[in-house]
């Protein structure tokens, strides 16, 4: 099929209905974002009915104005092969605007062009306003819980003024009434060794807009010392100005007193118990990473289930960068979080600060210098450190950032990228151990990243050898109706030996079609069907009959020296006569099954394998099809699987009687595809499928699709 084909302005009624079916908005533009498809759910979400948008620009019907710049940036970005996800406003056709949560990718032709953009949204407007709204609700519950029954004060920051309760009072060491409400006289009564750090924190809480928490100690006019835990929150005027703080506090002295005896008694046997633990965690850690790469199929596949392993066991964030091949300097980024929204921050994060690949900190230092980094705590002379703009400390301050490493990703001496691990919000810090831990998990990612990259290299040098064996289309036959595929073996690493043709013979109205399965994979097996290929057309086409050409091949194989063999199909088809006559003979190849109104069968005689023999027998065989006949010529990788998964001939032609039901060449065969990954899955085969089907067509029956797909699974 050719890429204009294969990419379609339309869409089979079954698939149609399928994709209505999908609950999400699904709408298909070609790369200048004309609509070329525009399902029922886009209908109902948006209000237009698919003939009022077809051709026009998905800008014009979505885009609000305000946003129309932004939106055409995101599809020219799609349009150059970029992948989007996220939330955008759009408008609907009564001019409401709602919130949707899309995601769009490009769709690439067989030939690695972008032929359309395809994206699918859904209406997240209530979501979004829920989500604020708990959170709002979680904050409340939280001050009121915490605020109950103990002691609270309020500042008000343009008149100095401190208002204590009674309760407040009391725990500071005066008598009712006897805090005279200033700033000065509550800091005089924190312990010294304290004042910094619980001045800072509330001066860090106003800067900031912030809430804060506290403990310390205060000591008494007699000279007694209590501890006292205290929770604030900063407030704001209805400008957004901070006009001071509220609070409670509440005596822990009893518990701290307790804890700290319980802590002396108890320090040694959980330093043991902590060294114990963290041994089994790493050990544990390190065989869930193993696991994570061990069952990612891609490159992809591998930084996702990476960084969703990391988190929570080695930090709150991972994120991991690749450099996409040799010589790139920018790489591509996955990052996973503890909380899904952090994420999505992430990632407007990285369109706010592009990817530096100069920057002398961070993961670009990293991947440029090849050594880790270790930030056992980001301190502010830390940050400071690190020349990091007003908004990059904001930004840090904001995600709560106290800990990181960063390693590098090596594979020999190769650099591919590099780990980063963080810890926000959380009471530990990384250590040394850490950092060593997280080096033996960036080889072991590193080994796996270059495998897999070998391994789609593999993939595709062996997809596209294997397309350059087959037809890249097939000829237009009259009254008769074809459809091919073909399933390589496993994860498609290695060229595979079945091979199918159909091409017109010298006489007009005659034609030939051939199955054929090369002994083996690989190279060797990719040139001796390519001398297969070359030889049975050849032959054809100076007229030679089916028997002829076999023997043609059994002597071009045996003269190529390669010491394989193979087994084929070859066929002719004669259109000239008022009903088509098949004529086919078989060199040890499984049989085709004929399927017609009064029986299901394999048709032909059994021949010699070609290319072992000097002396072949082949038996040709000639048949009248009739209106609505299908015949299936395939490969033995669809039945010779292990058991209980095998097929015998019987079984496979009941397996084709149950799929010729499907009005055309192309249904039947994907019927037949369905039930042979029913059986066993075509990921877990260990050889290739080569399928062809021919259809007589009714003579009151059209179909719209005479061809299949080339290149399956």
């Amino acid at each position: 099929m050719d890429d204009a084909e294969g990419s379609g302005t339309y869409l089979e009624v079954g698939e149609r209905s399928i994709i209505d079916a999908i609950s999400d908005a699904v709408i298909v533009t070609d790369p200048a974002g004309h609509i070329m498809f525009w399902n029922e759910s886009a209908e109902r979400l948006y209000g237009w009915t698919e003939p009022e948008v077809l051709g026009r620009s998905v800008l014009d019907v979505l885009a609000p104005m305000a946003e129309r710049a932004e939106n055409h940036h995101d599809l020219t970005s799609v349009a150059a092969g970029k992948v989007l996800s996220g939330d955008r406003t759009v408008v609907r056709r009564d001019g409401e605007l709602i919130r949707v949560q899309t995601y769009t990718r490009p769709v690439l032709s067989s030939h690695g062009e972008i032929v359309a953009i395809v994206g699918t949204s859904e209406d997240v407007t209530k979501l979004r306003l829920a989500e604020q709204d708990s959170r709002d609700l979680t904050e409340h519950f939280r001050l009121a819980l915490e605020a109950g029954g103990l002691g609270t004060w309020r500042w008000h920051m343009a008149s100095g003024e401190v208002r204590w309760d009674e309760r407040l009072e009391a725990m500071f060491g005066f008598e009712r009434g006897g805090f005279d409400g200033t700033f000065e006289t509550y800091a005089s009564r924190i312990h010294p060794e304290d004042q910094d750090h619980v001045l800072k924190t509330v001066d860090d809480a106003v800067s900031q807009g912030s809430n804060y928490r506290v403990e310390h100690r205060v000591v008494w006019p007699d000279g007694s010392v209590r501890w006292v835990a205290g929770a604030g929150g900063v407030t704001f005027d209805t400008h957004g100005n901070v006009t001071g703080t509220v609070g409670c506090a509440l005596d822990v002295t009893d518990r701290v007193l307790q804890e700290l005896e319980h802590q002396q008694l108890a320090e040694l046997a959980l330093e043991a118990a902590d060294r114990e633990k963290l041994q089994r965690d790493r050990l544990e850690f390190l065989a869930a990473m193993n696991d994570a790469v061990n069952k990612s199929r891609s490159v992809r596949e591998i930084m996702v289930n990476v960084t969703r392993t990391a988190v929570p066991r080695l930090g709150d964030w991972c994120s991991i960068h690749v450099l996409p091949h040799k010589g790139s300097n920018v790489p591509e980024v996955e990052v996973t979080h503890n909380d899904p929204h952090m994420v999505n921050y992430a990632r407007e994060l990285q369109e706010r600060f592009p990817y530096d690949p100069d920057a002398t900190t961070g993961v670009a230092h990293v991947i440029r210098s090849g050594e880790s980094a270790f930030y056992p705590i980001l301190s502010e002379d830390v940050i400071a450190a690190l020349n990091v703009t007003d908004e990059e400390r904001t930004i840090v301050s904001d995600l709560g950032l106290r800990s990181a490493i960063i390693v590098p990703l090596i594979k020999g001496k190769r650099v591919l990228g590099a780990i980063q691990f963080v810890i926000s919000d959380s009471s530990r810090l990384y250590t040394e151990d850490d950092v060593a831990l997280a080096q033996t998990v960036a080889g072991r990612v590193a080994s796996s990243l270059e495998n897999r990259r070998l391994n789609e290299q593999q993939q595709l040098i062996a997809q596209t050898l294997q397309r350059s064996l087959l037809p890249s289309s097939l000829p237009d036959i009259p009254g008769i109706d074809i459809a091919v595929r073909y399933w390589p073996a496993g994860e498609g690493t290695e060229v595979g030996g079945d091979f199918f043709d159909v091409f017109a013979l010298e006489t007009n109205g005659h034609w030939a079609l051939v199955v054929g399965d090369v002994c083996g994979t690989g190279p060797a097996a990719a040139a001796l069907t390519g001398l297969a290929r070359h030889s049975i057309r050849e032959s054809a086409w100076h007229g030679d009959s089916p028997v002829e050409v076999l023997n043609s091949l059994n002597r071009a194989v045996q003269r190529s020296g390669t010491g394989s063999f193979l087994t084929a199909i070859y066929a002719t088809l004669d259109t000239t006569c008022p009903r088509p006559e098949l004529t086919l003979a078989c060199g040890g190849h499984p049989l085709p099954i004929l399927a017609s109104t009064q029986t299901t069968e394999p048709i032909g005689a059994p021949g010699t394998l070609l290319g072992i023999f000097d002396n072949v027998q082949f038996h040709p065989a000639t048949m009248t099809l009739n209106p609505g006949d299908v015949v299936v010529f395939y490969t033995d990788g669809a039945t010779d699987v292990h058991p209980p998964h095998a097929l015998d001939q019987a079984q496979f032609a009941r397996l084709v009687e149950h799929s010729v039901s499907a009005p055309t060449a192309q249904a039947i065969a994907d019927q037949v595809q369905e039930a042979l990954d029913a059986i066993l899955p075509f990921t877990s085969r260990n050889d290739d499928i080569a399928l062809l089907v021919l259809r007589v067509i009714d003579d009151d029956c059209q179909h719209s699709d005479r061809f299949g797909t080339l290149l399956s699974g």
